[in-house]
Parts: C-alpha cells; sequence; structure tokens
C-alpha cells in the first residue's frame, strides 16, 4: 500500500490514519472536531486516534500547531498531501481499470474532474447551469486531449 522505503508510513493504524489524512487534505481541522469526527468514520476510541495523530506527526506526515493547551491545530505536511494524492490517483485507477467501455470511462474521470473542481469553487458557483457547462466544457477538453495523444502516439511510431 503505502511505503517509505521498507516500512510503511502508515505502519500502526493504516486505515485510521488514510481518515486523518483525507480529512486534512482540504484544510486544517482543531484536534476535538477531527477526532470526534475520526471516532464517528472508524469507530475507534478517542486515545487510538490521539496515538496516530502523534504518530502522523512524528513522521512528519501532517503538523500540530498548538495555540494553547485546549485549541491545537492540525494540517496536512507536503510529504502528507503526496501520501494523499497517491492513493486518490490508485483508488481512481483501480474504479477505471475495471470499466471496460472507453466511453463510459472517459464519462467517469470527466465527472471526478468536475467533482473536484467544483469543491474549489465558492458555494454561489456550484449551481446545476454551471455543473453542466462545466461537464460539457470538461468532456470536450478530454476528448481534444484523447486526440492529441493519438496523434502524438502516431508520429512517434510510425
Amino acid at each position: 500500500m503505502l511505503s517509505n522505503g521498507n516500512e510503511s508510513p502508515l505502519a500502526n493504524n493504516p486505515e485510521v490514519a488514510m481518515e486523518l489524512i483525507s480529512a486534512l487534505f482540504y484544510g486544517p481541522k482543531r484536534s476535538a472536531r477531527i477526532v470526534h469526527q475520526m471516532m464517528a468514520a472508524t469507530e475507534v476510541s478517542e486515545p487510538t486516534v490521539y496515538a496516530t495523530l502523534h504518530e502522523l506527526v512524528a513522521r512528519r506526515l501532517i503538523d500540530k500547531e498548538e495555540r494553547s493547551r485546549r485549541r491545537v491545530i492540525y494540517r496536512l505536511t507536503d510529504e502528507g498531501r503526496k501520501i494523499m494524492e497517491k492513493e486518490h490517483f490508485v483508488a481512481i485507477d483501480r474504479m477505471l481499470s475495471g470499466i471496460r467501455n472507453p466511453a463510459r470511462r472517459r464519462e467517469i474521470l470527466v465527472e471526478l474532474l468536475m467533482q473536484d473542481l467544483l469543491s474549489e469553487l465558492p458555494a454561489e458557483m456550484r449551481g446545476a447551469v454551471r455543473k453542466d457547462l462545466l461537464r460539457s466544457t470538461a468532456a470536450g477538453e478530454v476528448e481534444d486531449l484523447r486526440k492529441r495523444l493519438v496523434r502524438i502516439a502516431s508520429a512517434l511510431f510510425i
């Protein structure tokens, strides 16, 4: 799964660690909020969540900022972000590899891309009309890219 040489950077509680990393992917969170969120998502105890947080800090996958004893903020490091992005793409690749129809694969890829783009937009820009416009634009861009890659591959192998 995730490796850092011979040892996984998430050795003790990989499921909890990935949940924590994914929860921090879109921005920093206070410790109390993330602990309650993880306890609900993973059904593990509070000490397990804190132990995993400390392990991720020690492995430099997340940073811990103590503003006061009760106000602790966790955020993803660049290394933690790389792991999350790698796992995200591995999961997408696994999912898409099971779909034989190339048109359906492209359709799903465009939808995933669109959801990712929409998540970065302000709420007022995520309406249905804009979503449809973004979907059609992204589908056209993916098709143009596919055609360019076919032309490049043809030129390289002729």
